[in-house]
Order: C-alpha cells, then structure tokens, then sequence
C-alpha cells in the first residue's frame, strides 16, 4: 500500500511539473513576442473600419457608376447559375434515367430564362463596357 501511494505521488508531482513547464514555457513565449514584436501602432487606416475602397468619413451619397453596378449584378446572377447548374449537369452523367421528365423540363426552363435574361441585357446594352457616343 505504501508503494502505490508513493506511485501516485511521483505520478501526480510529474504531471504538476509539466503542467508548470508548459505555463511558463507560454508566458515566455508571449514575452518575449511582445519584446520583439512592433507592439500596436495607431495609424488612422487602422483604426477606421473599412469601407469597400470609399473614405469611411465621407458623405454616403457619393457618386457610383450604375454601369458598373449593372455589370457587377449580372455577373453575380450568372455566378449563382453556375453553382446551381453545373451539379445538375454533373450528376446527369451518373444517373441519367433516374431524373424524372418533369424535372428535366424544370431544369430546361430555368436555362431558357437565364438566357433570355442575357439576351434582354445585351440588347439593352448593358454588358457593354465602353459607352457608345
């Protein structure tokens, strides 16, 4: 009975030990991060939140190209088509003839509507760039 009980002891001074190695170890570290490192340095671009390129302290009603913004909204449309179109084309190499008939006229549908969404924008000249003067 003596012997487990000096076991647990030598056990337990063990794990106390490194649990102490590795707190100071910690402390040193962070230590000597601080020495070293650059400490905080207040710059006002720092301590501004960022506001997508615009001057965090301007008016809210700055001019913005509409052309862009058009521009931007159509690639995002087509972006969301592409995540949701192309594992439907994928999975159509799998299983084939497990897709029903009115899924696949589904699916068809949506194309035809992004497409003419396309074509509409194109005739209304929103996916040109450069301004025809």
């Amino acid at each position: 009975m003596i012997v487990m009980k000096k076991n647990v002891f030598v056990v337990l001074q063990q794990a106390l030990g490194l649990i102490g190695f590795v707190g100071f170890l910690t402390v040193a570290l962070v230590l000597m991060g601080l020495v070293i490192g650059q400490g905080w340095r207040e710059e006002w671009a720092k301590l501004t939140s960022f506001e997508c390129g615009f001057d965090a302290l301007s008016s809210s009603r700055c001019p913005f190209s509409l052309r862009f913004f058009m521009l931007a909204l159509l690639f995002l449309i087509f972006d969301v088509e592409m995540v949701l179109v192309l594992p439907f084309i994928f999975s159509l190499k799998v299983v084939f003839l497990s897709f029903s008939f009115l899924s696949k006229c589904f699916a068809f549908l949506f194309m035809v509507v992004l497409f003419l969404g396309l074509v509409h924008e194109y005739n209304e000249g929103t996916l040109d760039w450069v301004e025809d003067k």
